[in-house]
């Protein structure tokens, strides 16, 4: 008797152990995601670095849809954490590697640098 209350104890354990680590490894992926939006087909990471108003070229549009922050936008004008209507910009030599673009955000503004896959093989 005392063997089998031990035993369903110690497999109890073992079975919330493994869902903790599940639910964590979970939780991390999804929350683990860098604010990207996408422009002209280019993704790109949103920083908080502020630019001068003088690096700011013309408007380029607007975020379309804002998706689920643990997403990477596929389409155009969008963000998984700029708010619909947040104006995007040109910047003044964004074309250069790695290309950039600006974002304003509760009136100021601040630059969104090109994600760069230094992994490739092309």
């Amino acid at each position: 008797m005392k063997n089998k209350k031990t035993f369903w104890i110690i497999s109890i354990t073992i079975l919330i152990v493994a869902l903790l680590i599940t639910y964590d490894k979970v939780y991390e992926s999804k929350h683990n995601l860098v604010e990207m939006l996408k422009i002209q087909d280019t993704v790109y990471v949103v920083t908080w670095e502020p630019v001068e108003n003088s690096q700011v070229v013309r408007k380029l549009g607007e975020i379309k849809q804002k998706i689920n922050r643990y997403q990477i936008p596929d389409n155009n004008f969008e963000s998984n954490s700029l708010n619909k209507g947040t104006p995007i910009y040109e910047r003044k030599n964004g074309d250069e590697f790695p290309k950039s673009v600006v974002y304003k955000r509760e009136g100021k503004f601040y630059i969104a640098n090109q994600v760069v896959n230094l992994n490739r093989s092309d």
